[in-house]
This record gives structure tokens, C-alpha cells and sequence, in this order.
């Protein structure tokens, strides 16, 4: 099994985001930590912690975790408002959850407030599952700044690996399972985001732990809660959920099954679930309808159907003809972004990116997708070693239960056309199971150096992952760690620094240039439910014959509104924003904008 795992890592590749520092100090590690020391007895001590001191471990996890990804973000001067498509889109699913509202009216101007992941026809709303928003929206009522919530549910996430690695190996392994995990890059960079992620992994972590709970007892209310906590889960990431729905899901049946009259509580258990269940479900079913028109029909992938032909989960034939219907060319260039991964995603092809680095043209490769998953869920590939040893401690059905989680999950996205990284944190806790297993199982094989094998193996685990941290990673020469999904000084600008210099009430129009980054898209007033409460509105810049009607409808509805344009490739660097003027001066407005539009534009950013 560890030749198994030493050929595994041989064909993934060495990863990224590791130097020879890093693997001098974790070989060293290991190797002094064959010197006898009290090492392996302080961990022996570690094992069988009391329940309360399990009790106590946990808040304090929970607390130390939360606080030092909330400090790292900041160490790092990342950027701490909602940026990424995703992000925002989140953010204004939770502005109206907040408020008791899943979607909203359509906007007389919708193609001013179009985006990404977000629909303004028939209605205005996320395409997004509304699990998410429902866990973020104490962010509204508290008026919190948006990763707050975000660091907190990651912080609880790091809690109840801990409890789950403790009551399925030991309390050891509990530790150093919640270290493993503050210890990816992927985890850190998405804990301080409006992100399903971290909820998600949250909520299949109490899945599994609620399970376990009802095992030992047999009682309703546990039942209730795993429905509870599955139904959120379903309207958070539905694939991810039957990851861990479905394991768990057959534990209560393989439990009851043919044990007498323990058989007969099948029935009214499955029943108390699905009740657990039934609110969430229902408020998904008034989701479709109220934006889609039918129970059935998902707002995703209603919107992958209009914007994203050909994107859902399945294998569809893409029609080179077809194209998104909206007149955005930000939305039109991610579209053929899209297609290099709708193209791979054929019945004769998919495998391949799946087990291959993928050309993408322009000298730009992608890994592997198993290659990805690895490097999201270890600190070092090294421990691919353990994990293939791993899978010989999964001798008790618990174990499977969690451990199932990854090869389902591997299955199901073999169905999705789009695979990115941040996609298996959900599978986390499996890796870190089987690598921890496979510690144990290595110290099984040899019981004469059973405690030499442990802390040499242990040490080095500590001593991968504390070198992925930033903190410490940043004074090691070779590749740098860095927790930030992109850099843009122009998102930064627009969330940080101009909402403080413009005379508010105020409607910023953003020039879009072809070739300019879709990626790093500033139209959305992710910081309220309906773009018109907006302190400062964002739209796009549909030209001057079209921004006529915008000017027009704020000049009767709220006429003390300040237009600007933003121009990042503006020909003078001092008129990126530029002050058209209020809105009930129509023709001062529109002449500035039309001479702007007449402007040449630069041929690079400006910061």
C-alpha cells in the first residue's frame, strides 16, 4: 500500500507551493523525531482525552481557529469585501434573505445590472441555493463586515473535524486533524468569503457527528436533527450533501436492519428525517416556482441554460451557433472561456482532464482534476503515502461512513462539465481520515517500532502543515504561499477607496474594453437587496444612446443622484472616475458622456 501511494504521487506530480526548505524541515522533523523523546508519551496522553476535556477543546478550536483566519486575511492585506463572482452573488442572495425575501421584482433596467451568477429577468435574485444566505444573514441583522461569518462557520468547521476525527480514531488524531486543515490553502482562502464552501463542509461535518450521536441513543430527536441539518445541506451544494447524505443515510438502515423488533423503527426514523428535512426542501420548491415557474426547475440552471449553454450536469453536445442572449461582451468572452471546459467534457473525452494536464492554449496548462483535489485537501503529497495505507483502517462502519464521502464525490463530478479546486474542500475530512489511519496502520504493521514510526510520522504531518501557513512559509525561500483568489487594484479601488470620495446619492457607470479581465467584474450592489437602495449604484456602461435611459430614470425617480463614469483605461489617469453630473441634469450628463465615449482608451490599466 505505500508502494501503492508512493506511484499515486509519482503520477499527480510533485504539487505546487513547495520548496526544498519546506521538505528539508519536514524530513528533519521526522528524522529527530525518531530520537527518543516525550513526545510519543504526551501523544499516547492525548489519546483518550475525557469527554469534557473533548467539550473544552472544542470552543477553544473553534475560537483560536475562527480568530487566526480572520488575522491571517488581514496579515496578508487581502481583500475583505465580496469580489469574486460567486461572492457577490452570495451577497445579495443573503441582503434578501435578510429582509424575508428570496428574489425581487425585475428592474425596468436590467441589463444595466446584469452579472455574472445572478438573474435580472423574470426576476431579480442568486442563482444560487439559498442554504448559504440563510447561514450568512446574521452579517445583515448585525450590520457585520461580510467575512465575519464567513471566519466564524470555518472556525466551527475546524470544531467538528476535530470532534469527528476524535470519536472515529482518537483524540491525538483529533488535533491533528484540525491543524491539517487551518493548515490548506484552499480552506484559509475561501474561510473569510460569502462562499458555500465552508458552510458546506460545516454542515456535512454535523451530518456525520449528528449520525454518530443518533447511533448511541436511537432517540427521535437525533433523527430530526441529521433531517434538519441534511435539508439545509440539500439547498447549500446539493452534490456535495449526497456525498455525505448518502453514506450516512444508509448507516440508520444497515443499523436497523433485520435486528428484531428494531427493524420496525425503520419506517417512522427514515419518516422523522425527511420532517427534519421538509422545511428546506420547501423553501427550494418556492424558490423554483417564484423565479422560474416550476417546482422543478432550478434557478441555476435556468440561468446556465440562457448564459452558459450546455453547462449543466450531464454530457451535452455543444452547439458552436449557440450564445448567451445577453448583450454584455464580458458575458459573451466568459462564455468562450467556458466552452474549453464544455469541449472537454464530451462521453469520448471527459476522463482526460480527470488524469491529465490539460493544454489550454497560450502557453496556460491545468492539472489534473484527482491532481487538484490532492493539492486542496494536504498540506504536502507526501501524505498520499499514508493515505493509500489508510484505507486498511477502515474496519468499522463509521469510518466508511465519512471515508465514502470522496470516492462518491469523484463520481458525481464526473458529471459536471467545470472541476476548480475550492470544489473538494468538501472532502476534506475524508483525506484527513485516511491519512491519519494510514499512520496508525503503519505503526500496526511494525509494533516493535510502533512509537518511533508514530512520532517520526506525526512530526512530520506538524511540520508540513505549519510550514503551508503564510506566517511562516513567507520567511522560506521558494515558492510563496499566498491565501488570495486574485489581486485587482481596481476592485480594491472601487470597493475601498472611491465610495468615500463621491458625492452620494450617486450612480457609477463602468466601461467594459474587449480584452479586459471578466474575471475581475465590479458590477454588482452586492450591499443591498435591490440595486436602487444603493448609496452608491453600480451599472454598466451600455454606451451613450443606451445610458440615456438610465439617466432618464433616476432623473424622475431620484433626481438628487451624481453620475459618474469609470474608466480604468481612461486616455488621463486622474479621469478613471469620472463626475458626469446629477442625475436632473439630463443634457450636462449625457454631453460629458458622449465625449468620453469619443476619448481613445489606454492600452494598458491604470492602478
Amino acid at each position: 500500500m505505500l508502494l501503492a501511494g508512493g506511484l499515486v504521487w509519482l503520477a499527480l506530480g510533485a504539487g505546487h507551493g513547495i520548496g526544498t526548505a519546506r521538505w528539508v524541515i519536514i524530513l528533519t522533523s521526522g528524522a529527530l523525531a525518531l530520537i527518543p523523546t516525550g513526545v510519543g508519551t504526551l501523544m499516547e496522553r492525548l489519546r483518550l482525552p475525557a469527554h469534557r476535556t473533548i467539550a473544552y477543546s472544542a470552543v477553544l478550536i473553534a475560537i483560536s481557529a475562527s480568530c487566526y483566519l480572520a488575522l491571517t486575511a488581514f496579515l496578508q492585506d487581502r481583500d475583505l469585501f465580496p469580489k469574486t463572482h460567486d461572492d457577490c452573488s452570495y451577497a445579495i442572495g443573503m441582503q434578501m434573505v435578510a429582509r424575508g425575501r428570496l428574489w425581487m421584482p425585475p428592474h425596468p433596467l436590467g441589463d444595466f445590472f446584469d452579472s455574472f451568477y445572478i438573474l435580472v429577468k423574470p426576476v431579480y435574485c442568486s442563482i444560487y441555493f439559498p442554504g448559504t444566505a440563510l447561514i450568512f444573514t446574521p452579517t445583515v441583522w448585525l450590520k457585520l463586515p461580510t467575512w465575519v461569518m464567513p471566519a466564524i462557520v470555518s472556525g466551527l468547521a475546524v470544531m467538528m473535524l476535530y470532534r469527528v476525527i476524535t470519536e472515529l480514531i482518537d483524540g491525538a488524531a483529533g488535533l491533528l486533524a484540525a491543524l491539517l486543515l487551518v493548515s490548506l490553502t484552499w480552506f484559509r482562502t475561501y474561510s473569510v468569503l460569502l462562499a458555500s464552501q465552508s458552510p458546506m463542509l460545516l454542515l456535512g461535518l454535523l451530518i456525520v457527528w449528528t449520525w454518530l450521536r443518533w447511533r448511541e441513543s436511537r432517540s427521535w430527536y437525533w433523527s430530526l436533527a441529521l433531517g434538519v441539518i441534511a435539508g439545509w445541506a440539500a439547498i447549500t451544494r446539493p452534490v456535495d450533501a449526497v456525498c455525505f447524505a448518502l453514506p450516512v443515510g444508509m448507516g440508520p438502515l444497515l443499523d436497523l436492519w433485520g435486528r428484531g423488533p428494531a427493524a420496525r423503527r425503520i419506517v417512522p426514523t427514515v419518516a422523522t428525517i425527511l420532517l427534519g428535512a421538509l422545511p428546506f426542501l420547501a423553501l427550494q420548491l418556492v424558490f423554483n416556482r417564484g423565479v422560474t415557474g416550476s417546482l422543478t426547475r432550478l434557478p441555476y440552471t435556468y440561468y446556465l441554460e440562457q448564459d452558459q449553454p450546455n453547462s449543466a450536469f450531464g454530457f451535452h453536445r455543444v452547439d458552436p451557433d449557440r450564445r448567451p442572449p445577453s448583450p454584455l461582451p464580458q458575458k459573451q468572452a466568459y462564455y468562450d472561456w467556458c466552452k474549453t471546459y464544455l469541449l472537454r467534457h464530451q462521453p469520448d473525452n471527459f476522463l482526460g482532464p480527470w488524469l491529465h494536464t490539460t493544454d489550454l492554449g497560450n502557453g496556460q496548462s491545468r492539472p489534473s482534476y484527482l491532481s487538484m483535489i490532492a493539492e486542496t485537501t494536504m498540506p504536502a503529497r507526501i501524505l498520499l503515502l499514508p493515505a493509500a495505507v489508510g484505507v486498511l483502517g477502515l474496519t468499522d462502519r463509521r469510518r466508511v461512513v465519512l471515508a465514502a464521502t470522496l470516492p462518491l464525490f469523484v463520481l458525481l463530478y464526473l458529471f459536471n462539465p467545470f472541476f476548480l479546486e475550492h470544489y473538494a474542500i468538501a472532502v476534506i475530512p475524508s483525506v484527513v481520515l485516511i491519512v491519519l489511519l494510514g499512520v496508525r496502520a503503519i505503526a500496526q504493521a511494525w509494533p516493535r517500532f510502533a512509537l518511533p514510526i508514530t512520532s517520526a510520522a506525526i512530526a512530520m504531518i506538524i511540520a508540513a502543515s505549519l510550514t503551508s501557513l503564510w506566517e511562516i512559509d513567507r520567511f522560506l525561500p521558494g515558492p510563496k504561499v499566498d491565501d488570495e483568489t486574485f489581486r485587482s487594484s481596481v476592485l480594491r479601488a472601487v470597493n475601498a477607496e472611491y465610495p468615500a470620495l463621491l458625492d452620494k446619492p450617486a450612480v457609477v457607470l463602468f466601461r467594459y474594453h474587449k480584452g479586459d479581465d471578466f474575471f475581475r467584474e465590479p458590477v454588482y450592489n452586492w450591499d443591498v437587496p435591490w440595486p436602487d437602495d444603493a448609496p452608491v449604484i453600480r451599472a454598466h456602461d451600455l454606451g451613450a444612446q443606451r445610458d440615456r435611459e438610465i439617466v432618464e430614470y433616476y432623473a424622475r425617480r431620484q433626481p438628487d443622484r451624481t453620475f459618474y463614469l469609470f474608466d480604468a483605461k481612461a486616455p488621463d489617469p486622474e479621469r478613471v472616475m469620472l463626475p458626469l453630473g446629477r442625475a436632473d441634469h439630463l443634457d450636462q450628463v449625457m454631453r460629458a458622456l458622449s465625449a468620453a465615449e469619443n476619448a481613445p482608451p489606454q492600452s494598458g490599466s491604470t492602478k
